[in-house]
């Protein structure tokens, strides 16, 4: 799979180009994720300017104080509806220029957007997120049109951060969550979220469209061909994770990374899982993500599952809990 991902043979589905008004169909072909080649690279560079410039102790922070706030008190707490998606959509918002008076309506915004994201409407039909566009250009521009590019690298970069964080809290949470207290803070967050990434991660598969015919995996694949990369099936390839379906946040220990790099959740590409992707285009966004995320597991470290039945947001590549109640676990097992 990895070859697959390196091979510039192997393009990403692409999205046809559209005029600004057309709102998501137009976002579609201006964002990086839906592009190859030159202009992919161009786009992407964008991208990743905007966040390399944004620091992760700073977001990780921000993201526990505003979790922790929504947390306190003790009370039962829908992490998806709260947190999970509001926490980290919210605070990378602030972080790129919109202002905090619009923040909320920005990840509101921003929900309806990824919502959109992945599955264009009919011809001739309008788009769910299109008004949602419209509402992150004006907190942008704050009265004024923003440059389309800024738009574009700004809208991708939240949508990412939307739907995929939020199953990333939600599902390292639902495994984290029942466990005893005293397993549950032995390792630090970063091995949590590695582990989940690698054990049951939100994103679960990828595409890629053969540019001329080429070879995978020793077999032959014609020109044109789609295909569909497995990665929840590749993190628990025995050959590269022993007892792969175990979940042992004990492989991510700090002792055998890089320790700077480790505390911000980067592992060596060849020895980490495929969460964030792999090759040409891994995600833009992996520092950021697992800052994010970090803040919000973090801050809820010290709850318990409400009800342990925990229902999925139906999706045919995205694994992300609809429910997830949490409380504190002085409610259920009084104080210690």
């Amino acid at each position: 799979m990895r070859a697959v991902l390196a091979d510039p043979r192997f393009l990403v589905p692409a999205a046809p180009a559209a005029e600004p008004e057309a709102g998501m169909a137009w976002l579609r072909g201006a964002v990086s994720r839906f592009s190859n080649g030159a202009e992919h690279a161009r786009r992407r560079a964008r991208v990743t300017g905007l966040l390399d410039a944004l620091d992760p102790v700073r977001l990780r922070r921000e993201a526990c104080e505003r979790a922790g706030v929504e947390l306190a008190g003790g009370a039962r707490v829908d992490v998806m509806a709260t947190l999970a998606r509001r926490v980290p959509v919210g605070v990378l918002a602030t972080r790129l220029g919109v202002p905090e008076d619009r923040r909320e309506e920005v990840v509101a915004a921003v929900t309806a957007m990824a919502a959109a994201y992945h599955l264009p409407p009919a011809p001739g039909t309008a788009s769910a997120g299109d008004a949602a566009v419209g509402v992150l250009a004006a907190a942008l521009g704050e009265g004024e049109e923003p440059d389309p590019g800024l738009l574009a690298a700004v809208a991708g970069a939240l949508i990412q951060a939307c739907d995929a964080t939020a199953g990333l809290v939600g599902n390292t949470l639902a495994v984290v969550a029942r466990l005893p207290a005293d397993l549950s803070v032995r390792w630090p967050v970063e091995a949590l979220l590695a582990e989940t990434l690698r054990w049951d991660p939100p994103v679960r598969l990828t595409r890629r469209v053969a540019a001329e015919d080429a070879t995978a995996g020793g077999a032959t694949v014609p020109a044109g061909a789609v295909l569909v990369l497995d990665l929840a099936a590749a993190n628990r390839d025995p050959e590269v994770f022993p007892d792969p379906h175990r979940f042992d946040p004990a492989r991510f220990d700090p002792a055998r990374f890089d320790s700077d790099r480790f505390r911000e959740g980067l592992l060596p590409q060849g020895g980490g899982h495929l969460g964030f992707g792999s090759g040409i285009r891994p995600c833009p966004g992996e520092r950021a993500a697992l800052a994010l995320a970090a803040g919000v597991v973090e801050a809820a470290l010290g709850h318990r599952l409400a009800d342990p039945e925990i229902p999925y947001e139906p999706s045919p590549n995205l694994r992300v809990p609809a429910r997830l109640h949490l409380e504190s676990a002085t409610t259920t097992e009084g104080p210690r």
